[in-house]
């Protein structure tokens, strides 16, 4: 078989020691050193093998016991199953490492008083946590303690799809295992000299439903005692380590299907994570790196980030400069630009709309349209201010700034009593305040319609000097240059 792990198996004599497809034995009273030493050389000669290992105590070393618990025992406490299996072992239970399996129901002893069959094997702490913690030592982790019986077990059952009660009988020289099965589980185990009084005794204890029993490792001379003791029984070809190694195998390839794993309680071990540390560490790796690339494009896109502002913060700058070509860009453009943004978003679900700024370009030619053609005068100054004209000229009569302003009125301004003041005997200086009502569009359009209706022909209407100061339309008609005069 293709074995890729590491075996240590506890026999009567000696100790076997497999690595892969590489083996060894050591004299029983090897110490503990010297094995860890011994699997560790075999480990370096091998290679692509898997460096756990599993410790395999042979039966001698072994405690085996039935506990029928009532219904209501909690059989998840492992601490009280422990204390009850004190009361059938010879060993404190501080001293044992034990590890449990639920037989199946139907296999009760007293089927008129239901209870819960527990199955439970110990073994002492102090004969193996030396051994363990030496190849702990060494760099191999001890991830099963397993005895050899349930490693063969475990193989048996596989091979032959064991079900029901089965009945094995492994055998070690002049020694056997009597061992009965519940479908998968031990519901009892023996171990006891090849002789005709045991074999009756184990079938009259364990064997009332048992056809064939399975035999495995025994001679000619040892068959013939057990089948005129036991009944029919079934020779297994292959030998018992061969079995051992199969259930080792299965071990670890699959550790949830393993039974009785005493690497548990005091020979626990010390560091829980060693068997996969290895796998740990890749791990951790793997996080280091995706933290690292994590932080690197973190980092390249906050620089992203930042370049495209920096971008954009040009831009604007760029577009204020073209509609503002004399003015400084401020320093809080981009606060300038949400300002604004704010204000217009603010006001979208308003009932008015948003004041925009008067043209004084517009308002310009109004006024110089409005002006009457029939009065003459000198204009010394117009200050047009958001909608706002301070209007300064000189005229001959003081009569005829109220004519202007008149006309002003006319054309759309709403305009203040104009204040006149004489310059010279020929002269009177005026100042007039005016205020731009919000009426272009209107005077626009009606300038519009009348020009429509003139061109049809329909409607003749006289031309007066009033009417055409109000056209707005017609800012380029007054001519300043040509109105102007000395009054002196």
């Amino acid at each position: 078989m293709n074995f890729r792990g590491n075996l240590i198996i506890e026999r009567q004599d000696e100790w076997c020691i497999q690595v892969a497809d590489e083996s060894c034995t050591l004299p029983k009273t090897s110490d503990v050193a010297q094995i860890a030493s011994a699997v560790s050389g075999l480990l370096a000669k091998s290679t692509g093998v898997n460096s756990y290992c599993i410790i395999a105590p042979a039966s001698t070393s072994c405690f085996f016991a039935r506990l029928n618990l009532p219904p209501d025992f909690d059989i998840r406490d492992r601490h009280s199953l422990i204390y009850e299996l004190e009361n059938h072992l010879p060993i404190d239970a501080e001293s044992m490492a034990a590890d449990f399996a639920t037989l199946p129901a139907s296999h009760n002893q007293n089927q008129t008083q239901p209870e819960t069959s527990v199955s439970g094997i110990a073994v002492e702490v102090n004969a193996w946590k030396s051994l363990a913690d030496n190849l702990e030592a060494e760099g191999i982790p001890v991830t099963n303690i397993i005895p050899s019986a349930v490693l063969a077990v475990a193989s048996l059952h596989q091979k032959h799809s064991l079900s029901g009660i089965s009945n094995l009988i492994l055998c070690h020289g002049d020694h056997a295992d009597m061992i009965t099965l519940a479908d998968d589980q031990i519901m009892s185990w023996k171990y006891s000299k090849i002789e005709a009084a045991n074999l009756q005794r184990h079938k009259c204890l364990d064997l009332p439903e048992s056809d064939t029993s399975l035999v495995v490792g025994c001679t000619k001379a040892q068959g013939t005692l057990i089948r005129d003791n036991i009944g029919p029984i079934q020779i297994e070809q292959d030998a018992i380590v061969t079995h051992q190694l199969h259930g080792a195998n299965a071990a670890i390839s699959n550790p949830a299907s393993t039974h009785f794993n005493l690497r548990r309680d005091a020979l626990a071990s010390d560091d829980p994570l060693r068997p996969i540390a290895k796998q740990l560490s890749w791990f951790a790796f793997a996080v280091t790196i995706c933290l690292i690339a994590m932080i690197v494009g973190s980092w390249w896109r906050s620089n992203r980030i930042e370049e495209r502002i920096t971008e954009n913060l040009q831009a604007q700058g760029a577009a204020f400069k073209e509609a503002f070509p004399n003015t400084r860009v401020p320093a809080a453009l981009l606060r300038r630009v949400r300002s604004e943004h704010s204000k217009i978003m603010g006001s979208r679900n308003a009932s008015k709309q948003i004041e925009a700024p008067t043209s004084a370009t517009k308002m310009m030619g109004v006024l110089l349209a409005s002006l009457p053609t029939d009065t003459r005068v000198r204009i010394s100054s117009i200050d047009i201010r958001g909608g706002n004209v301070n209007l300064r000229f000189q005229v001959q009569r003081p009569v005829d700034a109220g004519v202007i302003a008149e006309a002003l009125s006319q054309g759309g301004f709403d305009v203040s009593q104009p204040a006149t003041t004489r310059k010279d005997a020929t002269t009177f200086e005026s100042t007039i305040q005016a205020e731009w009502y919000d009426r272009v569009s209107a005077n626009a359009s009606n300038s519009e319609e009348q020009q429509s209706v003139d061109r049809l022909g329909q409607v003749e209407q006289p031309s007066s000097h009033v009417a055409e100061s109000t056209n707005t339309s017609s800012v380029s008609r007054p001519q300043i240059g040509a109105q102007e005069f000395d009054a002196r």
